[in-house]
């Protein structure tokens, strides 16, 4: 049986990049960064570990979000396509930016604290007030 790919990329296209195998989890996450890094009410992502990741072309430029976490985004459009973290070797990878991001479906929801009072709870998903720990 073949391991399965997630490729993905940027909006403009530069940037191209191919996770490989299972994500470890994919989950919501309500925060204020997240929100702010997406542009959205909440961002979803697919969490794989470092090795899993391969970018296929071009480069991400990042910026420093926390001690620990990094956002790494298309230096040409702006694209966010992946968080890492200094103290982990999971990557947290913009499920939005994933040729086919319906392939995976969310089991969680991290800062539900900061979900949007208009936005209902999803059915089936374990909620976190805060970080998963």
């Amino acid at each position: 049986m073949t391991e399965p790919v997630h490729d993905g990329g940027c909006l403009c296209g530069a940037m191209r990049y191919r996770a490989a195998g299972t994500p470890l989890r994919v989950g919501l996450c309500h925060c204020e960064t997240c929100r702010r890094n997406t542009g959205a009410s909440f961002g979803t992502f697919a969490i794989f570990r470092r090795e899993q990741l391969t970018l296929l072309s071009g480069q991400t430029a990042s910026f420093r979000s926390s001690p620990e976490g990094r956002r790494h985004f298309c230096p040409a459009c702006g694209s966010p396509i992946y968080a890492d973290w200094t103290n982990s070797d999971e990557l947290d990878i913009f499920v939005g930016t994933l040729d086919s991001p319906h392939r995976l479906v969310p089991t969680y929801e991290l800062w539900t604290v900061g979900r949007a009072p208009w936005l209902p709870e999803i059915a089936g998903l374990t909620c976190y007030t805060r970080n998963r720990t």
